[in-house]
């Protein structure tokens, strides 16, 4: 900037002292003073001639300027005229050449270019810039973390959930099956998923669907798991929709909906949605399976009922929109409910080309039961003997060789590694069993007989009553009045509350009137809190109704739900349930109890059963207690055995009286259960079990996010810039802050509540009070603060002291900030390989790049900053000269780095699949085939990245 400013009405210049005001423009010119008004904020200031804090803005041949009518230009030429410049150009939009005068340039200008921001005075504190530096290397090593997607979520560190969600969430359009066993965390895994893939950018439209009951389970789950937040779409939201769309293109009348030229599905990119709307409405069905999605999840995908001849609606909506959406995440923890038909029906959908013939299916299902057997000494840790390595040889094939050496570790685990692979459904399926997961709590069953009181007993001997009116007297309208005052299990009910208080107790019933009626009874008799949950209710009152019910303090202390209430919802936080009545089907009392007995329970489960002696209700306690063991255990058998003995069991719980039937049916019930047991067990495929369960694969991804939770650099990090933002954040209580956005804040932040928020930067404290937003590296929040930095120009020029008593006055340094970026489409994952990176440079007063500590760095006011910069002026261009010239050099050595990783891994992974392919189906060529492709697209993007000054700061001794 020169000593001496020469004003001229028309000229530009920027405000040292206030940058926010924007472009000004020269008003007038007197004997002493200046007169400039800024258009961006319709102020005016009048400055001192001698004294302006006031710097011209020119540009130069090659900047790229905008007019105030919004077009940008590309400067050909610069035309001094009188002291005010014309600029002559190509305009970027037309191509066409154009003229435009400083008073036209745009008012909200802000200079990017750190040097010209430092050469003309618009700099900022020292703290900026290592702010900038800072948030481009924390978001180069997040972009390239293997925990991407996976260590932001509110979860606990449970490995085989983590395995599954790692290995399905790193492919391209997985289509996978997730039939965990009940209380594994199905749910959790697929949100893990999700996250994982709209993370790298593998998926950006994503489109749920459920049972009705559980559609605002997930709508919670994903907010508050990994903080993403979907829509819920149902027949009021679409019309709306569809409205709106049909005023902005003209069309009216009852027919709108059909005729709307725009999907209302595409108005959102994470759509949760019931499976019954879908099957409901023909034309919303319609629009969604052309809506292009990337990701389609279906949980409950037991429900969906397929004979070959004889396809559900609900079977074939799915079906439909599995075949238009590249990824499927198919949910379920009981795949073989229906039928083993119905399991194929299953893996049908996922992949319609390979199993389009049952029988084949069953034929290949035997193949792989023989590789299972062969590779068993392998899984358990022993040398094959001659008859097993005979085995081994005839499934293994290929890849076993004459120098494969059974004693070294190592070389079992490659065979087994290898041979899950070639495994034929091991791509498509993961199923873990609870007993092979460690940290389950036991169950306790309490039995608590009644008297059977007399208003029951006339209903009861009655030949007609049929079996659900035997197991639910209470619902028999004869006593549908008075059933609250004369039935026992009321009364043990209301005692029980008092006597466990306050422990939190689930009560399940069959029907939602009759979990209705014993709450508000509760409330009468004992004042304690309860709040009910039954399928009468809206989604939304079901979900107050869970939360209130999960509060640690002023909660309910009991929840009455109805049938609806076992399944999805998870209560993991209480361990006493009742049973105040029990269902007839196995799963259904699986379900129930799977409401509390998930991993993540701290505590036994207390199971208590009231019952009337002598009865139906008897008969069935004693069938699923010591016929099935099922209170106590899980009973993955239980329905087939129901299936076998349905007649005898109706024909028992008729006539409770005859003990002896009744031990006849107990006793072939349990050697059914013990027999269909053992042939589970036989039948079991531990290699698929293996696979699902990530032994010796996922324990370097748990401790890499283990030592990320431990690290401190994140509240460090995100303290400093919540201070320069003018964020404040007081600790409430231990691990537990308040962020409150005050008057002096610099700039807005997205997703910074302006009444405050609730953060913690701990996982166990996340866990337990989930009120609070769990902030990590892929938190939204902790994103846009560093895109806030980076986005904007804060810190692109700084001037700062330093006081080293051993360096000569006036020694100076420049630190520059360079970054190699480069561009492709989101799905190609070149976050992966080659993510925005920073090259930070410092050069001496030499011309000699400088990598010592420069130790506490000190603000310098504007006007001495000035005069420095002008001074050194000369100096610093050509270090700058110097500093892009070795940063160029480092540019290419991780250009060059990154490719040769990218080709590696890629290639590897394509040689993988392509030698795989010859061997196991699930192999789809559309994945070999994406993967070259990656690598082709990747390689020249890659090669053509680009190196940029993205900040520069001056520092000067001043000791």
């Amino acid at each position: 900037m020169a000593e001496i400013q020469m004003f001229n009405v028309g000229q530009r210049w920027i405000s040292n002292t206030e940058p926010n005001l924007g472009l000004g423009a020269i008003l007038s010119v007197s004997g002493r003073t200046v007169d400039i008004l800024f258009p961006a904020t319709e102020e005016q200031r009048t400055y001192a001639l001698d004294s302006a804090p006031l710097t011209r803005l020119t540009f130069e041949v090659g900047d790229v300027v905008r007019s105030a009518e919004g077009w940008d230009m590309a400067i050909t030429d610069v035309i001094d005229t009188e002291g005010v410049i014309r600029y002559q150009g190509i305009r970027e939009d037309t191509k066409e050449d154009a003229s435009l005068h400083e008073t036209g340039l745009d008012h909200h200008i802000r200079l990017n270019q750190p040097e010209k921001r430092l050469f003309s005075g618009q700099i900022d504190e020292p703290k900026w810039f290592d702010l900038r530096f800072d948030s481009l290397h924390y978001q180069h090593q997040h972009a390239t973390s293997p925990t991407l997607g996976l260590a932001g979520a509110r979860i606990d560190l449970i490995p085989h959930q983590l395995h599954i969600a790692a290995e399905v969430g790193k492919r391209y359009a997985p289509r996978v099956l997730l039939a965990d066993e009940v209380g594994l965390g199905k749910t959790i895994e697929a949100a893990l998923i999700i996250h994982q893939q709209i993370q790298t950018g593998r998926a950006q439209r994503v489109l749920i669907v459920v049972p009705d009951s559980l559609v605002h389970q997930w709508l919670v789950e994903m907010l508050r798991r990994v903080n993403l937040n979907f829509a819920v779409f149902d027949e009021s939201r679409c019309e709306a929709i569809a409205e709106e769309q049909s005023n902005a293109t003209g069309e009216e009348g009852e027919d709108s909906v059909k005729t709307a030229s725009v999907n209302v599905f595409d108005s959102e990119q994470l759509v949760l949605c019931s499976l019954s709307f879908l099957t409901e409405h023909d034309e919303y069905r319609r629009q969604a399976i052309e809506a292009q999605w990337d990701l389609l999840i279906v949980d409950e995908a037991h429900h969906l009922q397929w004979q070959p001849q004889l396809p559900s609606p609900q079977y074939q909506a799915i079906e439909a929109l599995a075949h238009a959406t590249k990824g499927v995440l198919l949910l379920t923890a009981t795949p073989d409910q229906l039928g083993h038909q119905s399991h194929f029906a299953r893996l049908r959908l996922l992949d319609p080309a390979r199993f389009h013939d049952y029988d084949e299916f069953l034929e290949e299902e035997r193949h792989y039961g023989e590789l299972a057997d062969a590779v068993a000494p392998l899984l358990d840790y022993r040398i094959p003997d001659d008859e097993e390595l005979t085995k081994l040889k005839a499934v293994a094939g290929e890849w076993l060789t004459a120098q494969t050496d059974f004693s070294q570790r190592e070389a079992r685990e490659a065979l087994i590694d290898t041979l899950i692979d070639q495994h034929g459904t091991g791509r498509l399926l993961f199923r873990n069993r609870r007993a092979a997961i460690a940290g389950f709590p036991e169950r306790h069953v309490h039995a608590h007989p009644q008297t059977l009181p007399e208003s029951y007993q006339t209903l009861l001997h009655d030949d007609e009553i049929d079996t659900y009116i035997r197991l639910h007297p209470e619902q028999q309208p004869e006593v549908f009045d008075q059933w609250l005052s004369v039935d026992p299990r009321v009364n043990w009910l209301c005692d029980f509350v008092t006597e466990v208080r306050p422990e939190k107790i689930l009560v399940i019933c069959a029907s939602a009137v009759t979990a209705q009626q014993l709450a508000e009874h509760i409330r009468v008799k004992t004042g304690i809190r309860q709040t009910v949950f039954h399928e009468g209710m809206s989604l939304v009152e079901r979900d107050k109704a869970a939360h209130y019910f999960a509060q640690a303090e002023d909660g309910a202390q009991v929840l009455i739900c109805s049938e609806i209430g076992s399944e999805g919802r998870n209560f993991q936080f209480a361990n006493q349930l009742v049973l105040f009545d029990l269902p007839l089907i196995p799963d259904l009392l699986e379900q129930r109890i799977g409401r509390l007995d998930r991993i993540g329970q701290r505590r036994d489960i207390q199971i208590h059963v009231p019952y009337f002696e002598h009865t139906a209700q008897h008969v069935l306690f004693d069938w699923y207690h010591r016929g099935l063991g099922a209170f106590e255990k899980t009973c993955p058998t239980g329905t087939r055995v129901f299936e076998e003995t349905q007649g005898a069991l109706v024909e028992a719980l008729h006539t409770p009286q005859n003990t002896a039937q009744l031990n006849a049916l107990i006793e072939n019930t349990h050697e059914l259960n013990q027999m269909y047991k053992a042939q589970l067990d036989a039948g079991r495929d531990k290699l698929l079990e293996m696979n699902a369960a990530g032994s010796g694969k996922i324990e370097p991804l748990l401790d890499e996010i283990a030592s990320q939770d431990a690290s401190g650099d994140l509240p460090r990090f995100m303290n400093r810039l919540f201070d320069a933002f003018g964020v404040q954040q007081d600790e409430i209580e231990r691990n537990c802050y308040v962020l409150m956005p005050t008057e002096s804040m610099v700039s807005a932040i997205p997703g910074l509540d302006p009444e405050g928020m609730e953060v913690t930067y701990r996982r166990d404290t996340a866990a337990s009070m989930e009120h609070l937003h769990f902030l990590s590296w892929d938190h939204p929040l902790v994103h846009n603060t560093m895109d806030a930095v980076i986005t904007d120009v804060m810190g692109k020029a700084s001037v700062a002291f330093i006081k080293d008593p051993e360096l000569p006055k006036g020694a100076y340094y420049l630190q520059t900030i360079f970054v190699l970026s480069a561009q492709a489409p989101k799905q190609l994952q070149l976050g992966r390989y080659l993510p925005e990176t920073p090259i930070s440079v410092c050069i001496d007063a030499k011309g000699k790049p400088f990598e010592a500590e420069m130790g506490h760095l000190f603000n310098v006011n504007k006007s001495t900053a000035n005069k420095l910069i002008g001074a050194l002026k000369p100096a610093i261009m050509q270090n700058l000269d110097v500093a892009e010239r070795s940063a160029h050099q480092r540019a290419n050595q991780i250009q060059h780095d990154a490719l040769e990783r990218m080709h590696r891994l890629l290639g590897d992974e394509v040689n993988r699949l392509v030698a795989l392919s010859a061997h196991n189906p699930s192999i789809r060529e559309e994945e070999i085939h994406f993967l070259r492709e990656q690598i082709r697209q990747l390689d020249g993007s890659m090669q053509t990245a680009q190196l940029q000054l993205d900040a520069v700061r001056l520092v000067v001794n001043n000791p």
